[in-house]
């Protein structure tokens, strides 16, 4: 029931509009009455009401100045005034001042319904906006664990994010990324072997474990990142300094911890120190590196990369100067022919190094680990998966077993190869699907006016991913799509008689007749009244 208020120095306007009104009927009930316009705010303060009826003459404070000040404590309150002024002026201040309508006296109780009838339709429309919001930020709320956790993954494996979307989702999402540690916790031995509920209990295991182990003086963020591999972002409190010896104390009792509680045992990584967002995937890649270490440690490991300077003094020399780099980035874009090419190279420089041979397989290791990782941030986006060379469990085997670099060379080759061809597939289906679906939106709606961002939304992705796509894919951007859709049809249009110029340009949706006749002739070399003529 929405609640009403009557404000009016005359008792029998009050008590006519209490009692004659079927309040009931319009879902309304009297909450009360006032005889002034101090009584009235008094009130109003009080009762909260939905509804209220004023007059402008009261003593004390007249209707309009009670309204301005009550419209501070009820703004979304429908007020009424009822007063015997036809002044212009009065009128003129009730709509400044926000009045749902002004009725004079006397009125009769059939136009003073009608107006509560119109004032309840607006009272249940709000309701109902906020009810719904309510609800859409409930979901909203519920869902933001999955987003900062979904941001967050994108982050660290540089999948479609760009420094504005970080800045924005952050900000949504209450994610702070100072100075911090990552640690990277994985489930020793093969998780496939075990039921999909006991794979994921063992992911709430560990994740219950770490954020009540570090809760009480670092913030954590959590990254699943498949079945066995969990990361944390483990940073401090401003006034806290981060040191990695406490990490790695709390790390120590929660490996303790999860294998005493559970029938398994897990490694865990520990990056070094980092800064800001920027370091995320770097530091992740530190514990992936630490981690490919169980290869030397075995299982139920704690792994800090700082403590594998001897390890990697081989592969720091098979870096050369960033070609693992090049490779995975390269692969990335989907050029194969490129992809041929760095491979030729990496292939010559580890047949000239002449390293111990378990230098060059943690090389290997490293370097198909990571393009491994590109192959599962695609496979994550796609629906079927089934044209995988090797699953990375076989591949600590195959690489351990090798007996020559034509053997590691081989699979290298076959891994980077496979994952390219997989991203090219992906890009040309997305791109496809994509641009289909953005040129039937423009095809079914070109009579309204549509804008590059309300296309994006509709297609699920940025205006710039698709600004590009049009321009690569059609050779044109979206106004010169959208202006050649509604040229078209215009010059169907203009065949019969019965439109004019301006009608047409108004049915494909372009409303000033003279930029319509500016790009008509643009796109078709003549005047739509000239073409007009020339069908005749």
């Amino acid at each position: 029931m929405f609640k009403v208020l009557i404000i009016d120095d005359e008792p029998t306007i009050r008590k006519g509009l209490i009692n004659i009104i079927n309040w009931k009927k319009f879902q309304c009930e009297i909450c009360g009455e006032a005889s002034d316009g101090v009584e009235g705010l008094e009130k109003i303060e009080a009762y909260k009401p939905d509804l209220v009826f004023a007059d402008i003459n009261m003593p004390e404070i007249n209707g309009l100045e009670m309204i301005k000040s009550a419209k501070q404590i009820v703004p979304h309150s429908k007020f009424i005034i009822l007063s015997g002024y036809r002044e212009f002026s009065y009128m003129q201040e009730a709509i400044k001042i926000g009045a749902f309508d002004y009725i004079l006296k006397p009125s009769s109780i059939e136009d003073i319904c009608e107006v509560v009838k119109r004032a309840v339709i607006e009272l249940k429309y709000q309701r109902d906006d906020q009810i719904e919001a309510k609800k859409l930020r409930k979901c909203f709320e519920e869902s933001i664990p999955i987003l900062k956790e979904k941001l967050l993954y994108d982050i660290i494996f540089q999948i479609n994010i760009n420094e504005e979307e970080i800045k924005e989702g952050f900000e949504l999402y209450g994610i702070e990324i100072n100075e911090f540690v990552m640690i990277m916790i994985e489930i020793d031995g093969d998780s496939k072997k075990k039921e999909p509920y006991q794979r994921q209990l063992y992911q709430f295991g560990i994740v219950n474990t770490v954020e009540e182990m570090f809760a009480e003086e670092f913030k954590v963020e959590k990254i699943v990142l498949n079945n066995k591999q969990i990361a944390f972002i483990i940073g401090t409190h401003e006034t806290v300094e981060l040191l990695e010896e406490d990490v790695y104390k709390k790390v120590h009792s929660i490996q303790q911890l999860v294998e005493s509680c559970f029938d398994f045992t897990v490694s865990i990584a520990i990056s070094t120190k980092g800064k800001d967002v920027d370091e995320l995937h770097d530091k992740m890649m530190e514990c992936k590196n630490a981690l490919a270490y169980r290869f030397y440690m075995g299982n139920s490991s704690i792994i800090l990369y700082r403590d594998l300077s001897g390890f990697y003094k081989g592969q720091d020399n098979l870096a050369f100067d960033g070609i693992d780099k090049v490779l995975c980035n390269t692969i990335k874009t989907g050029n194969e022919e490129d992809v041929v090419h760095i491979l030729g190279q990496i292939n010559d420089k580890v047949i000239q190094t002449n390293l111990d041979p378990e230098y060059i397989k943690t090389f290997y290791w490293n370097l198909i680990y990571e393009i491994n990782m590109i192959r599962i941030s695609i496979k994550n986006l796609e629906v079927q998966d089934k044209d995988l060379s090797h699953d990375i469990s076989s591949l600590y085997k195959l690489i351990d077993n090798a007996t020559q670099v034509k053997e590691l060379q081989d699979l290298l080759e076959d891994v980077a190869m496979s994952v390219v061809h997989r991203i090219n597939r992906y890009n040309k289906k997305n791109i496809n699907q994509i641009l289909q679906k953005a040129m039937d939106y423009i095809c079914e709606n070109y009579t309204m006016s549509i804008t590059l961002n309300e296309l994006a939304e509709h297609t699920y992705v940025s205006t710039y991913y698709l600004s590009r796509m049009f321009k690569k894919e059609l050779g044109k951007n979206f106004v010169e799509y959208l202006n050649e859709v509604r040229i078209d049809r215009a010059k169907e249009l203009l065949k019969d008689n019965k439109y004019k110029t301006y009608e047409v340009a108004e049915l494909v949706g372009i409303q000033d007749p003279h930029y319509f006749s500016k790009i008509f002739k643009k796109y078709v070399n003549m005047t739509p009244t000239e073409y007009k003529d020339s069908q005749l």
